[in-house]
């Protein structure tokens, strides 16, 4: 994997939470740029408001389909 910078979109309003808050525990680390709660339940691209942001490790929700280290490219 290249260590290009991913740009990462955050909506002004969520019920995800920046890995950087007090409920930083309740986000999975595979997602160590945004917050993304771990499974259950399981969520797609389609069910967060995040696009284009690191994935390492795991990726329990299969938000990197391609393996390429980008989550929800598409």
């Amino acid at each position: 994997m290249d260590n290009r910078i991913v740009p990462i979109l955050t909506p002004e309003t969520t019920d995800l939470v920046s890995n950087n808050s007090p409920q930083s525990s309740q986000c999975h680390p595979s997602y160590p740029d945004i917050c993304i709660p771990p499974p259950p339940p399981d969520l797609n691209c389609s069910d967060i408001p995040y696009r284009r942001f690191k994935v390492i490790g795991s990726d329990p929700h299969g938000l990197d389909r391609d393996q390429d280290g980008i989550g929800c490219e598409k």
